[in-house]
């Protein structure tokens, strides 16, 4: 449920850019070139994992009507097609009232989310192997509390890093019982924790336009809302415990930003059919897709709609997958390295 990466991704990018979807996808094609060339590693003790942003995510959309059937693009591996989908497809509003009778319990400080995940990419355990490719495992254990998580790569040893608050220092030479992976801190990683996330989302409006008004505002969204649609995706992709009305009102937010669409009939990196929530970027597609049936969150990919580059040397074609990962059924428990 977190994303130690995202630091590496925002330190790839310029510091003026917008928190958006596009600009943190061309941030990762960089940041997979980059890990893909030798020496290209992160630094510190141990590698930066997850997916990016701050575990928020997915979203919907429906045109003005809440019943409406949208005529979509089928959405494969590659760009657009422009071929229409006869099917109906269904509405955010249908997903808002489906999602919102469920329950979501707030956990103890001491349990730990467990969010397993499929990524196309991974740096393997101790960043002393390089860059993993294909269907890759990532099992990350984050306690509710935030100061400690633990990760498995590709069913590797456990290991657990200590996490330091803002401007926090450790004690040189000190050394904490249970912590084998070395430290990480910062803002960005603290505000990706889950009892941080637990808090901050608890608290927005619950109200579609209210919500769609402070999240606009808290990313000083420049009126296209590219930062709007990457915030809300990042909610829905990074909080493994939002509570059901906020998670409808997500929902019913996306479903009023222009350009959004739903496709059905979307496989996920685990193989499984899923309704995408979809938005062109200027470059690239980012694609939030769904469980047809329970409309929860699933993973998230974006395609490069034009060619990609980095340091002017071409890093992926128009149509590549740049990003695509697989949520496994997040659960709360009582000890990290504990699956069931």
């Amino acid at each position: 449920m977190i994303d130690k990466e995202i630091a590496l991704v925002r330190e790839a990018r310029p510091a003026d850019l917008p928190d958006d979807a596009a600009v943190k996808a061309r941030a990762w094609a960089r940041l997979q070139a980059e890990m893909a060339s030798p020496g290209g590693r992160a630094s510190g003790s141990r590698p930066l994992h997850r997916r990016i942003g701050w575990r928020l995510g997915a979203v919907g959309v429906i045109a003005a009507g809440a019943a409406a059937a949208v005529v979509v693009t089928q959405v494969g591996g590659s760009a657009p097609s422009g071929k229409p989908n006869v099917g109906p497809a269904p509405s955010l509003e249908l997903a808002a009232q489906t999602i919102e009778h469920q329950t979501v319990p707030r956990p103890r400080a001491n349990q730990w989310v467990y969010a397993p995940e499929l990524r196309n990419w991974a740096m393997a355990p101790g960043n002393k192997i390089g860059t993993l490719r294909g269907k890759v495992k990532v099992e990350q254990w984050w306690r509710f509390d935030g100061r400690r998580i633990a990760e498995s790569i590709n069913g590797s040893k456990v290991t657990i890093q200590g996490v330091l608050r803002p401007g926090e220092k450790l004690r040189p030479g000190h050394v904490v019982s249970g912590v084998d992976g070395g430290w990480v801190s910062g803002p960005a990683i603290w505000r990706s924790s889950p009892r941080w996330m637990y808090d901050y989302v608890a608290k927005l409006p619950t109200d579609p336009d209210a919500l769609l008004a402070k999240i606009r505002h808290d990313v000083k969204d420049r009126g296209n809302d590219t930062s709007t649609f990457g915030r809300i995706q990042q909610i829905l992709d990074d909080d493994k415990l939002i509570p059901p009305k906020t998670n409808a009102a997500l929902y019913r937010a996306l479903a009023k930003i222009s350009g959004v669409r739903i496709v059905p009939g979307v496989k996920d990196l685990a193989g499984r059919t899923g309704v995408a929530v979809v938005r062109d970027e200027s470059t690239i597609r980012v694609e939030i897709i769904l469980d047809p049936k329970t409309y929860q969150y699933r993973g998230w990919r974006s395609v490069a709609l034009k060619d990609q580059y980095a340091k002017k040397t071409l890093i992926a074609r128009a149509g590549k997958v740049l990003n695509d990962t697989a949520d496994q059924d997040a659960r709360v428990v009582d000890q990290p390295g504990v699956r069931g």
